[in-house]
């Protein structure tokens, strides 16, 4: 039931032994069965990852693996079989018979068992009427299928971690160096050069057919699939997926899927579209942000065509990033300064103001907004929501380079890795010049809509192995809570706000769908290289990438080829004159009629000074009125000047550009702290709780949450479990409370502490602690 060709020891190229030995068991030829200290190693890891890891097997043992026992059973009896069979066939065989054996047996993906199989899937050029296609095999090509034996899916040669592929290649080439199979020189001329990252460029490369001539019959999904299985091998190894019998269950949505493709292919301004503008390939993701399953995904305009995923590929994002970033900054001192004693504790919300005006941020880099103009004083919310570039500069200088990194990575980015991000990505971070995936673009959005909750992204519902138990079920997963509830809803308040981005997107863009509440960014990379377009409701997230996969670049932005695409998709979900979802189309998901986010509590509503951001005073001119998290407080100026203080190395700087337009408006530029502010709105002193969770290794949990009152007394407390209440005492004035906690379950708990006083200030402070003994008395 298997691609297979058996071929004689005599047909397979000596360059193939060679590499299969150096980087699988370079002691093939001069051990026994099995590796004394490596087998005591793989046995343990064997049974204590159940199977995720396998290492120290020789190649002796991995044919017995492959061929005569059950790949997913990882019992140390199955270890001990092993041994025993792995000895016999050392018995009856000599090494170079084994050695054919195993490489008659091994997959190397794209459905291709033994060598002779993956030669005509890969390199069916190489046949040239000889009676096997494996003995024209290259040592470039033999380095190849060789560095692919761990992991075939993983480094398939159509898949999406080419770059990765060449590397192991090199690996492969250089231990044979060093084992003295092949000169230096050999090696040099047949390594895939480490900047090889796509399929085209290694066609040429390895005279590699540019899709696996592939003789069973394939599935309609096949990126998914390889997406999928991909994953499953990452999870549980090759050899439990190839050969396990395993069942297993994807979160695929068909009909998901096929109004994505019909979409990109039938639309009007679908792949046509893109054509015109000079683009050629678009990919799409479609995800369940309470479950963090994937339910649909394109990785190229025709899968067929193009195998590649681009979907699963590093893009740079453009201003689609920008959200992680203000997510970052409406976070900053949530819980107060390190340094209470500090003046400078800037805390920020969507009416925050900051200034649209050229500004040299160092080095020389002065960036422009997509328009060329400048836009003067700007909310947040006007800034994030016409993406404006020289605000989230500000914003990112502000918030801090790895800070937002940071929050990028807890919401599901995997890339963006470099040790030296400030040198690497510099403030252009802000505006995608970090590689992205548009599947962990999603995965992170999916973060925004859910509350600040994050599920990991998965292509699996549920895996059984052939013996009916279940190794992996993903129907209710378990979350993590990356941001503030407040954080989130800040975010999805402003995406979703469409006349926040009329002054560069109109109200009639393709961001908007009538009669329905959804969040939305786009992103341009500065050359029109990359259009994305990320947006949602409250239970759908779908990106869009709209390029070419060379990097070429386009003649349009993303709000004119990738918007189009994701709204018309996302539109047909929903019937906008009843105002109710298509029937049969969403019948699992439930999409909701009414999908609105609900503000968490400690959102308050604020009116302060547009020009200076400061409190309203008698000197105002523009008022601007806003929600703003619990935890902010209006500045204390009264004057237009730069957003960082005058200590700050940059800020003359920045404070060149504002002076113009301060003038302009009559304001003074020089720093002034003192403010006298008509009515409460400059909050001078709100109150504060600090929060200690300890006891994690115990059944019981021992909580102290110290309140200190503001200007008014401090009078109501909530303490949280994962947003659940476990403690609401009396108060009044500043306290300190204490209390046992017994939690029912283990893993991560955010214990979070609300205060409020009778002014209807408000401040909060949150704990995460992993616990491990829930339900379980003491001493036992």
């Amino acid at each position: 039931d298997k691609n297979r060709q058996i071929i004689n020891y005599n047909q397979m190229p000596q360059n193939l032994k060679d590499a299969t030995i150096a980087i699988e068991d370079k002691n093939f030829y001069h051990e026994g069965a099995f590796s004394g200290f490596g087998i005591i190693r793989a046995a343990f890891e064997d049974i204590s990852h159940h199977g995720e890891v396998e290492g120290g097997s020789t190649i002796t043992q991995q044919y017995v693996k492959n061929a005569l026992l059950d790949p997913t059973d990882h019992t140390f009896t199955r270890k001990i079989k092993e041994l025993i069979l792995s000895l016999e066939i050392e018995q009856l065989y000599n090494k170079d018979d084994i050695l054919k054996l195993y490489l008659n047996e091994i997959p190397y993906g794209s459905e291709a068992y033994g060598v002779e199989a993956a030669c005509r899937t890969f390199f069916p050029s190489d046949q040239q009427g000889a009676p096997t296609c494996a003995q024209n095999l290259t040592l470039s090509q033999s380095a190849t299928l060789a560095a692919m034996e761990n992991l075939p899916t993983y480094y398939s040669p159509y898949g999406d971690n080419i770059d990765e592929l060449a590397s192991r290649q090199n690996l492969v080439l250089d231990e044979m160096v060093k084992q003295k199979m092949i000169s230096q020189k050999q090696a040099d001329a047949a390594d895939i050069p480490l900047s090889t990252t796509t399929t085209t460029q290694l066609v040429p490369i390895l005279s590699l057919s540019t899709t696996p001539q592939v003789v069973t019959a394939t599935g309609p999904y096949p990126q998914f699939a390889l997406y999928a299985e991909e994953y499953l091998e990452g999870k549980y190894g090759a050899n439990t997926v190839q050969n396990g019998g395993l069942k297993v269950i994807t979160t695929l949505d068909i009909t998901k899927q096929n109004m994505m493709q019909q979409t990109v292919s039938d639309d009007p301004q679908g792949i046509a579209d893109v054509r015109r503008n000079g683009g050629s390939n678009v990919a799409m993701v479609t995800a369940d942000p309470n479950t963090g399953q994937v339910l649909a995904m394109l990785g190229s305009y025709d899968p067929n065509a193009d195998p590649f995923n681009v979907a699963l590929a590093s893009r740079q994002p453009g201003s689609s990033f920008k959200p992680f970033m203000y997510a970052t900054l409406f976070s900053m001192n949530k819980n107060g300064c390190t340094t209470p004693s500090t003046t400078y504790c800037p805390t920020y919300g969507p009416g925050s103001t900051l200034y649209d005006v050229k500004t040299d941020f160092g080095g020389g880099y002065v960036p422009k907004d997509y328009s060329g103009t400048f836009s003067g004083v700007q909310s947040i919310r006007t800034a994030l929501g016409n993406s404006l570039n020289i605000p989230a500069v500000k914003g990112l200088y502000i918030a801090g380079i790895q800070n937002s990194i940071n929050t990028a990575h807890a919401l599901g980015i995997t890339t963006l890795n470099d040790p030296d991000p400030e040198d690497t990505y510099g403030l252009s971070l802000v505006l995608g010049s970090g590689g992205v995936k548009l599947a962990d673009m999603v995965n992170g959005y999916e973060s925004f809509d859910n509350g600040g909750l994050h599920y990991a992204a998965t292509p699996i519902l549920k895996v059984t192995d052939p013996h009916n138990h279940v190794l992996e079920d993903n129907s209710k997963p378990t979350a993590k809570r990356v941001l503030d509830p407040q954080v989130a809803y800040l975010i999805n308040n402003i995406l979703s706000d469409n006349q926040a981005r009329e002054m560069e997107f109109g109200l009639n863009s393709p961001l908007h769908i009538a009669g329905r509440t959804v969040a939305a960014k786009t992103g341009t990379t500065q050359e029109y290289n990359d259009a994305w377009t990320m947006g949602y409701s409250k239970t759908l997230v779908t990106g869009v990438w709209v390029g070419n996969n060379d990097d070429s670049p386009m003649d349009a932005e993303a709000v004119d080829i990738a918007a189009p695409i994701w709204h018309d998709y996302m539109a047909g979900f929903y019937d906008p004159v009843t105002k109710q979802q298509v029937p049969g189309i969403l019948a699992e998901s439930g999409e909701p009629t009414t999908d609105t986010w609900t503000a968490p509590p400690g959102i308050q509503t604020l009116t302060l000074d547009a020009y200076t951001g400061g409190p309203v005073t008698s000197h105002t001119r523009l008022k601007r009125t806003d929600i703003f998290p619990s935890w902010y407080k209006i500045p204390n100026r009264c004057t237009m000047t730069a957003e960082i203080p005058s200590t700050d190395p940059s800020y003359d700087n920045w404070e060149t550009g504002v002076e113009p337009l301060a003038a302009r408006y009559g304001y003074s530029s020089s720093p002034d702290s003192s403010c006298t502010a008509i009515g409460t709105a400059a909050q001078s002193s709100q109150p504060s709780v600090q929060l200690s969770v300890t006891g994690a290794d115990t059944d019981t949990l021992n909580i102290t949450a110290t309140v200190t009152s503001g200007s008014a007394p401090a009078n109501q407390l909530t303490i949280y479990d994962n947003d659940q209440a476990i403690a609401t005492p009396t108060i009044n004035g500043s306290i300190t409370y204490s209390f046992s906690y017994n939690p029912a379950t283990n893993g991560s708990h955010v214990i979070k502490a609300v205060v409020s006083d009778s002014s209807g200030n408000t401040a909060q402070n949150e704990y995460t602690i992993t616990v491990a003994n829930a339900g379980t008395p003491s001493g036992q």
